[in-house]
């Protein structure tokens, strides 16, 4: 698809990378988009406690030449928002629960959306192909995303696909050292890096072994170094405050890559065929309860 990202979706791709005084810029930012559209430098700069300077060099860090650039951004996304989805409040609270969930579904629905639109033929179709060809599928993670990497190794696994995903990052590391060039290592970072992952890049480097990127940050270091990057779009700065990400949007990439799979594998069918087989009985005379 590849068209443009919403530019609160640029801002909470770019948060991770912005310095301190640069997200106090994108958190005004963010919780006022109504009234940035018909704010200056200095009115943003004081609202959120910094200076001028700050807020220009903000607007160069996540892609635009000059301020006008950002504001007439925010202005044309608004003017293309469907009414129905805009939330009817921009926090969560107890004291009004159905507005909250409509704000949580109206945020997932927007990630959901920009990712699918970062989704080029160019790159899904590589992607597919290199896990298609892998011998085996090397999974790797930190924290909260290693989940993710569970659910793919299990939705590979179901469709005949060699994979290892090991429980830790500790784990993940060794088994990095013995990487080929036949092989495959599909890694997830929301934030785009992390010294662990960086380790697991050299070791699969040194083996020559193509490397599968799903990220929110695409501007990392550890992006510009795998063979294909995968964008996540995340609006967790605006739910979690990106102390916790949710790995929706990662969780819809492995879903659009597994039908993929599903569609064009090689004996996806017999695999299936054979796992209904193996494990079928399970789901056999269940029992009824009345």
């Amino acid at each position: 698809m590849n068209s443009h990202p919403s530019t609160i979706d640029v801002i909470c791709t770019s948060y991770d990378s912005l310095s301190d005084t640069e997200k106090k810029v994108a958190d005004f930012i963010i919780h006022n988009l109504d009234d940035v559209a018909i704010m200056s430098v200095r009115d943003i700069a004081i609202q959120s406690g910094t200076s001028s300077a700050t807020v220009s060099r903000f607007v160069r860090r996540v892609g635009y030449e000059r301020f006008s650039d950002l504001r007439l951004a925010i202005a044309s996304d608004q003017a293309g928002v469907v009414q129905e989805e805009v939330p009817a409040v921009n926090e969560i609270s107890l004291d009004n629960i159905d507005a909250s969930i409509n704000y949580i579904l109206g945020n997932k629905i927007q990630e959901l959306t920009g990712t699918a639109s970062q989704l080029d033929k160019a790159s899904i179709n590589k992607a597919v192909n290199l896990i298609m060809d892998s011998d085996t599928i090397l999974f790797a993670a930190v924290g909260n995303s290693i989940p993710v990497c569970s659910n793919f190794a299990f939705r590979l696994n179901q469709i005949g696909m060699r994979t290892n995903c090991p429980a830790n990052t500790e784990l993940m590391i060794l088994a990095s050292l013995s990487l080929h060039s036949n092989d495959l290592v599909i890694i997830v970072s929301s934030s785009g890096y992390s010294h662990r992952l960086e380790t697991i890049f050299d070791n699969a480097e040194d083996g020559d072994t193509p490397i599968l990127f799903i990220t929110s940050n695409s501007a990392s270091i550890l992006a510009k170094r795998a063979d294909v990057v995968l964008i996540a779009v995340s609006r967790d700065k605006l739910l979690t405050g990106h102390q916790f990400a949710t790995h929706v949007p990662e969780d819809f990439i492995v879903e659009t890559l597994f039908m993929f799979l599903l569609a064009h594998g090689k004996n996806v069918s017999e695999y299936v065929r054979m796992e209904k087989k193996s494990l079928g009985k399970d789901k056999e005379n269940l029992p009824t309860f009345n």
